[in-house]
């Protein structure tokens, strides 16, 4: 009682442990890491943030332009909705209505750098969007379709292990309340179609209770018993239990290769029961007719000791065997089918631990059989079957290895055909939606997967070479004329846009500049205007890394491998000194999935083949006997492969997976005829009456537990357009067949043709059974709730705080260091004199880079208007000043995370202001007030929906902003420390560090002011051409 009693806490033990279990794809366990695209997809997604790309486009349900405002509208909220979702990283989000989606013009003395769509979004807006486009036709393709008749945006999303379900869930919620009758939303990527696998996978809830239907169903046939029905039933039930259970406690998830573990383990469980229960009605059956005393009870529990102690041992070789077989799959290079060997073989172990003891156990509390079972009767049809089978062997045994000699040349030719292919597209049926869009958007835009080529400079500035930014510009150039490739962008596309724009639009100038230094000065040029983000896709903040974003219409693993071969033959040989390159992305990666399963399939069936071999050979004591269980294995794998070269199956990573499941499993059959024919011809002394008595008994468990296994994955096949479940119950089924058949025909006729001596050696090493601890972790959280504040006068507050830091004239020397979300640095030093107008309100502001080297003396002059401030550039290199424009003071300020408007300040009678509350912040009492704009054109031009501001009690300073995007979301906070009080007569204070963090970004931005005098005499000739002009 008391084993019932354990085995049943270890089950509940092991059941609240389930609930832990998910189903996600976490992309890093299904890839080979040291193969050089991963490593380059790696690279490039630390460096540039893009790894997995959604696409979504939008278009008009009845077809014509998409460029209306109904459609721009409707991709404005999207972009802002989808920007603030867990997981998707808003930073990398692009469309038209991006902040980061900018046209970059020209005129006679300026550059502009504009939003590529003006709100409001109006017949005017729209013709300038059309406008822009046909100046920067870097965004046709990608953003636009070429026709206009699809818009799209793309962002990159943080999927790790928590898959990519979740994040898709949210981000379809969003595109489902947009849908509507006239308008069209698709979506597609990678991460499109892994969410739609692990939503796929979960059909294993629905296909697991059939599978156990059918078991059942095999069972009974088996038995004709309920016994026969439910004890192995049940036994395998606990066994699926204690596996999953084994996961969830370890933490380690499901995916959609190694979803199908349940119905093994369910499968084996219930064959290696049927095993042990057969055996004890073969024991009660010749007990009670072969004179045996004693009651019905005593003769019951005389079987179950009998049976158990002839079954056991030949149990936990199969057993061991298979799991070893499984377990050898942890040396694979595939971090996801090392999940799948190592739990397999522990259910596998715990099934064997369950079966011998919970059946037995259980066994002596029942009744023993009142009548003999008909599965212990006979001849039954299978009787009969056996005989003829016997007959067939020991008469044509030459015939019968012929047969399968040439089923495995056959198998050889088949295998030829293998198609070595890892397109996640094609584990989808073509009628599903997600097939569809794929399709759709393909046809429509530059295609939805990604390759990414990286180059890489040993120094800061490397990229900044003209030398690089021309081969660049050549591979963009030569991958275009690759078939299936729908577009290139890259830093160059910009660059000479901006030369262009420079020189009053002449085509001329579209092209990459002569120096590093004008190189240099455009980029630094293009920041004062745009975000010190916009370029982060393609270069990185040291400019000593950039990517260069190729966009393809094809997924196929084949297609990847020869781009990307293409690619790396005409980069290498051109590459300058002190630059390498790297190749990555969604279409690299299923190439070197394909590349790392052939190999490594290759050497993991070599590896448990040899693993199998040796169990055999250590526990028959015999070479011969480790050979016998390695030939028909070898029979099965190749039958496999050659069906699946021969159907057009794919070798991907789930069905890699079955062959693995063919040795483990195939093994048993093997292992249980060799060791009954063993035992039969010991007490026979014939090999053909032990081969007869072998194939009525050993042969019918064979059958047994092989249409157990096929019956349960059959199932699979009823997945419709799934075809990962699909093509794995049928290779799964197939392998069971042709195993049975090599176990119940092949080696026997080998054995007849070829007497192994160690079938007649008495002697028998025994396998030896494993435990496994799970490890449990427990996790607590905590919740923090700020208390309301005060009331006080917030306007008066804000417009203190306005005057608080504002001089009459001022001279300072600063440093800004700008830091990337990768930690990479930029640190600019500066000169810069202000002094206010006439008018008292408006500045004028000269600002002078003293360092780095390349934009040493580039001056910037603004001054500040009513309506649009005046920005000019003096450009060393072209020894002239240029004019820069923009729309508004949402633009950054030189390059940093500080806006125009958040320099110049923001006009407390343009907002409305409302007390929060009182708190102290680093010892310092302060008001917190929240400031809405009063209009939607105030709104825009700040680009702030809404600010709240930790002002100072004493100074009026605020110590600390909070400010928020248009789409309601936390962007940047702004702290303001070191205060100094540099005009005591009107108390003015001046903070000399101030850092900025932009929360969506992940940049930041410090500025140290290393020198400051307040209201000293600042010359007027700061300000004059001649100053801009001077160098120093």
């Amino acid at each position: 009682m008391w084993v019932l009693v354990a085995l049943s806490l270890a089950t509940v033990l092991f059941a609240t442990q389930v609930r832990n279990l998910q189903i996600v794809i976490n992309p890093n366990t299904m890839l080979p890491q040291a193969h050089p695209s991963v490593i380059g997809t790696n690279l490039a997604e630390a460096l540039f943030g893009s790894k997995h790309v959604v696409v979504i486009g939008i278009s008009p349900a009845g077809g014509g332009s998409a460029l209306t405002p109904r459609i721009l509208g409707t991709l404005q909220q999207l972009s802002q909705e989808i920007a603030v979702l867990p997981g998707v990283k808003g930073h990398t989000l692009m469309s038209v209505t991006a902040a980061k989606a900018r046209s970059i013009e020209g005129g006679a003395d300026e550059m502009r750098v504009d939003p590529l769509l003006d709100t409001p979004i109006d017949a005017d807006a729209i013709a300038r969007l059309q406008a822009r486009l046909a100046g920067n036709p870097v965004y046709r393709g990608t953003l636009v379709a070429e026709d206009d008749s699809l818009v799209s945006l793309s962002f990159a999303i943080h999927a790790d292990q928590g898959g990519f379900r979740k994040i898709m869930d949210g981000v379809q919620k969003v595109i489902d309340t947009h849908q509507a009758s006239d308008i069209r939303i698709t979506a597609s990527g990678s991460p499109v179609f892994f969410a739609a696998v692990e939503r796929f996978a979960q059909r294993m809830a629905i296909l697991f209770p059939i599978a156990l239907v059918i078991i059942g169903l095999i069972h009974l046939e088996a038995f004709r018993t309920v016994q026969g029905l439910v004890l192995p039933l049940l036994t395998a039930v606990l066994a699926v239990i204690w596996g999953l259970g084994i996961m969830g406690a370890v933490g380690v998830p499901m995916d959609a290769f190694n979803a199908t573990t349940p119905i093994l383990i369910l499968a084996v469980a219930a064959g290696h029961a049927v095993q042990i229960l057969k055996r004890y009605y073969e024991e009660y059956d010749r007990l009670t007719h072969g004179g045996a005393t004693g009651s019905p009870q005593q003769l019951n529990d005389r079987a179950i000791v009998q049976s158990l102690s002839r079954v056991a041992p030949v149990m936990l070789t199969a057993g061991g065997v298979a799991a070893l077989g499984f377990f050898s799959l942890v040396t694979f290079e595939i971090a996801t089918i090392r999940t799948f060997g190592l739990f397999t073989g522990l259910g596998i172990l715990s099934a064997l631990f369950i079966e011998l003891t919970f059946i037995p156990a259980l066994r002596s509390y029942l009744p023993a059989p009142a009548v003999k079972p008909q599965a212990a009767k006979g001849p039954r049809v299978w009787d009969h079957l056996a005989d003829r089978l016997t007959s067939l062997i020991l008469k044509r045994r030459g015939l019968i290895v012929a047969v399968f000699m040439t089923t495995a040349l056959l198998s050889l030719l088949g295998l030829q055909f293998l198609n070595k292919e890892n397109s996640t597209k094609s584990y989808f049926g073509s009628g599903l939606a997600v097939y569809q869009d794929d399709e759709f958007l393909n046809r429509k835009l530059a295609g939805t997967n990604t390759l990414y080529v990286v180059f890489q400079g040993d120094q800061v500035d490397s990229l900044k070479d003209p030398r690089t930014l021309r081969l660049i510009e050549d591979t963009q150039r030569f991958i275009e004329t690759l078939p299936d490739v729908g577009k290139t962008t890259s830093i160059v596309d910009f660059i000479k846009q901006m030369g262009q724009s420079m020189n009053e639009g002449d085509p001329r100038y579209y092209r990459v500049p002569d120096s590093r230094d004008m190189v240099s000065q455009y980029l630094l040029l293009y920041s004062m205007s745009g975000d010190p983000t916009d370029f982060d896709a393609y270069i990185d903040y040291q400019y000593r890394n950039a990517s260069l974003i190729v966009w393809t219409r094809n997924d196929s693993s084949t297609y990847a491998a020869g781009l990307v071969e293409a690619i790396r033959g005409y980069v290498e040989e051109r590459l300058p000194p002190g630059v390498k390159v790297q190749i990555g992305g969604s279409v690299p990666q299923s190439s070197a999935l394909s590349e790392t399963l052939v190999h490594g399939k290759i050497m993991n069936i070599l590896q448990m083949m040899g693993v199998i071999f040796l169990a055999g050979a250590l526990v028959f004591r015999s070479l011969v006997g480790g050979l016998y269980l390695v030939i028909p294995l070898a029979v099965t794998v190749l039958v496999n492969l050659g069906v699946m070269g021969a159907t057009g199956i794919p070798l991907n990573t789930p069905n890699s997976v079955a062959s693995a499941m063919a040795i483990g499993i195939g093994a048993d059959y093997a292992i249980y005829i060799l060791y009954r024919m063993r035992e039969e011809l010991r007490r026979l002394g014939d090999f053909d009456l032990a081969l007869q008595e072998t194939m009525r008994t050993a042969g019918k468990a064979v059958v047994y537990v092989a249409t157990a296994i096929a019956g349960g994955y059959s199932v699979l096949m009823l997945s419709f357009n799934f075809y990962i479940h699909i093509w794995f119950g049928f290779l799964i089924v197939l392998s069971m067949i042709v195993s049975a058949l090599c176990a119940l025909v092949l080696i026997p006729a080998l054995m007849k043709a070829f007497p192994p001596a160690f079938l007649r050696d008495h002697s028998m090493k025994k396998p030896v059974s494993g435990a496994v601890l799970p490890l449990l972790l427990v996790v607590a959280f905590g919740l923090f709730r700020p208390a309301p504040a005060q009331a006080a006068d917030a306007e008066q507050i804000m417009a203190r705080s306005y005057q608080a830091t504002r001089m009459d004239s001022s001279l300072s020397q600063s440093t800004f260091t700008l830091t990337n979300a990768s930690g990479q640095e930029r640190v600019r030093k500066t000169f810069a004199a202000t002094r206010l107008q006439d008018d008292g309100t408006h500045n004028r502001r000269v600002i002078r880079f003293l360092s780095p080297g390349d934009v040493r003396n580039t001056t910037t002059l603004i001054i500040e208007k009513a309506a649009q401030d005046d920005v000019w550039v003096y450009l060393p290199t072209l020894k002239k000043a240029r004019r820069l424009a923009s729309s508004n003071n949402s633009r950054s300020f030189v390059g940093t995370d500080l806006t125009y408007g958040d320099l110049i300040g923001h006009k407390p009678q343009d907002w409305t202001h409302r007390l929060l509350r009182e708190e102290t912040l680093d010892g310092v009492p302060t008001r917190v007030i929240e400031s809405l704009p009063k209009t939607a054109e105030i709104a825009s031009n700040s680009g702030y929906s809404k600010r709240i501001s930790w002002v100072a009690n004493d100074s009026f300073v605020a110590l600390k902003s909070e400010l928020y995007d248009p789409g309601q979301a936390l962007q940047k906070t702004v702290l303001s420390s070191e205060l100094k009080l540099v005009d005591p007569a009107r108390q003015k204070y001046q903070p000399m560090l101030v850092t900025v963090s932009n929360h969506q970004t992940g940049h930041s931005t410090s500025v140290r002011m290393d020198s400051f005098e307040a209201n000293v005499a600042v010359s007027d000739n700061y300000f004059s051409n001649g100053y801009l002009e001077r160098q120093e």
